[in-house]
């Protein structure tokens, strides 16, 4: 796609807050609630550990919450094993916070399903769930963070992280010719899913996002589910008449998926190396993740008082 001229106005967000005050917690706590916070789960250990990371900074921000960390699927700890230590705890109750970008089949059965079967075997009401992040202004922010880590780069200069953004770099460090941007296409790749107004959510995230960029084309892809695949987005985005081609994954963790879409992008800068190749990095466990989910959290608790 043609980028649409770069809205300069300025926009004012209300960004995220993060509910987490001391006197709510505190009270939640007296009625026996938790939050059991829900990743997908990867065999990557570095991603796993992001995880439990943005956990412990959630419970940082909320020390009076009893916040538990647990996984869906390929690493512990397990929701069953999670909700069993809640049990062990004297927890009642709990609620749901699936560290989702966008609601899809894990989200809307997945979970849930497996919430409900072990917290009735270990005695926990389950309340309610928050929603997925979507488009969530602090979302788009911090997305639009990690573009601007990779694009102001310079020689010399430390990669973030120390995760380089140039595809073919083992020093940490940008020692070789670093070209100008010039003209620059955005390629953004989100996981995919079969369903169809979560891969809308994706592309209208896209859109947001252009909004307030300097790129003359871009393009949104998925890894599975949608169109065009990973594939498609990187040989399209070879063709067009930008210096410098900057992939963003919209991927809340280090992972299996990341590390291919890595290898993938290493081919395409050795097949066209006039063109300059650049990744940006995961979301990551940011502390604006960690508000915006108690933020979630807390408007869903209050939420389900209020509810007669």
């Amino acid at each position: 796609m043609i980028a649409p001229e770069p809205d300069r106005s300025a926009v004012s967000h209300k960004g995220s807050q993060s509910g987490a005050s001391h006197a709510f917690w505190e009270s939640f706590g007296r009625e026996s609630g938790s939050i059991l916070v829900v990743g997908h789960g990867t065999r990557n250990p570095s991603g796993a550990l992001q995880l439990l990371d943005l956990v412990g900074q959630m419970q940082v921000k909320a020390p009076a919450a009893k916040i538990f960390g647990c996984f869906l699927e390929l690493a512990e700890p397990s929701i069953e094993q999670a909700i069993e230590r809640l049990s062990e705890q004297g927890v009642k109750k709990t609620l749901v916070v699936p560290v989702l970008l966008f609601t899809a089949g894990h989200a809307l059965q997945d979970i849930p399903d497996a919430v409900s079967q072990a917290g009735k075997r270990f005695g926990i009401e389950v309340i309610g769930q928050t929603d997925s992040l979507g488009t969530h202004p602090s979302v788009l922010e911090l997305s639009q963070v990690r573009y601007a880590e990779v694009s102001s780069l310079e020689k010399g200069q430390a990669c973030p992280a120390n995760a380089c953004a140039k595809v073919q770099c083992n020093t940490g460090r940008c020692e070789g010719q670093f070209m100008t941007l010039g003209r620059i296409g955005l390629a953004m790749v989100g996981r995919g899913t079969s369903d169809l107004q979560a891969l809308a959510h994706m592309r209208q995230l896209t859109e947001l996002k252009v909004a307030q960029l300097s790129v003359v084309r871009y393009q949104t892809g998925f890894f599975a589910g949608g169109k065009p695949n990973v594939d498609g987005l990187l040989e399209e985005a070879s063709q067009w008449e930008c210096q410098t081609i900057l992939v963003q994954p919209h991927l809340l963790f280090e992972g299996e998926l990341i590390e291919q879409l890595r290898d993938k992008v290493l081919q395409y800068q050795l097949r066209y190396p006039d063109k300059q190749w650049l990744i940006a990095r995961t979301l990551g466990a940011d502390p604006k993740l960690a508000d915006v989910f108690l933020e979630l959290a807390r408007e869903q608790i209050e939420h389900i008082r209020l509810t007669p």
